[in-house]
């Protein structure tokens, strides 16, 4: 089933404002289900909501069955339903996702948590997955930006610039992380306003209850940033 997807939608939504980005279901390691998520998004304000399901290349439960339920409470709550995915890069910059997950998708999460190698092999193997699938029509987020470094040392400058110098080179956009407030707040000022997404990264509706109301202050403020960028 496809999704129905253009080119540019996911900029759309980010540039209209008041969007949930970023949430994992019950179908992998979040404990709500999709439509608790479109009922409590709809209490707080939210917009549109745009799923980033975790995934591998060979996915432990149906993709297509999860489009399926998407398109059912897109009806059923009248909300504006994005759906993404969220891989890991492997050691040689690839990433695990299949085709046929890619084909169904409007954005692809690239992250490098579960990363295995060195600091400066993950950031050659950031640059090759960065340089990937540029055209598409689906957009690329780095998503926690600097999660593996956390669990190897303290915060590198030298990391944090190169490789967002490498994602915003390839279009990326780069993932304001509220879960694990990355990137660290020295290094938010690098992210253009146009490329900077707010992500919640919850795994329940009592994250989105909770933090809703900060996540859409920041979007705020992103946003008038940019308006006043462009005057």
């Amino acid at each position: 089933m496809a999704t129905g997807k253009q080119p540019g939608q996911f900029e759309q939504v980010i540039r209209r404002g008041r969007y949930l980005f970023h949430f994992h279901t019950n179908w992998t390691d979040g404990e709500s289900t999709l439509a608790d998520y479109c009922k409590a998004a709809k209490e707080v304000g939210f917009q549109s909501i745009i799923l980033l399901e975790h995934v591998r290349k060979e996915c432990s439960y149906d993709f297509l069955a999860l489009l399926q339920i998407v398109e059912e409470q897109r009806a059923a709550y009248g909300i504006d339903i994005l759906v993404g995915a969220e891989a890991k890069i492997l050691p040689d910059g690839s990433l695990d996702i299949s085709e046929r997950v890619l084909s169904n998708i409007q954005v692809l999460g690239i992250a490098e948590h579960g990363f295995r190698g060195d600091v400066s092999t993950l950031v050659h193997a950031l640059g090759q997955a960065f340089e990937s699938y540029q055209g598409e029509a689906f957009a690329r987020v780095w998503v926690h930006p600097g999660l593996k470094l956390l669990q190897w040392q303290p915060m590198s400058p030298q990391f944090f610039q190169e490789a967002m110098r490498l994602a915003l080179e390839h279009e990326l956009y780069i993932e304001i992380n509220l879960r694990y407030k990355l990137p660290p707040e020295p290094f938010i000022s690098l992210i253009p306003s146009s490329k900077a997404v707010v992500g919640l990264d919850a795994h329940s509706v009592d994250e989105v209850k909770g933090l809703g109301e900060i996540v859409l202050d920041i979007e705020s403020k992103i946003a008038n940033k940019s308006s006043t960028r462009d005057k």
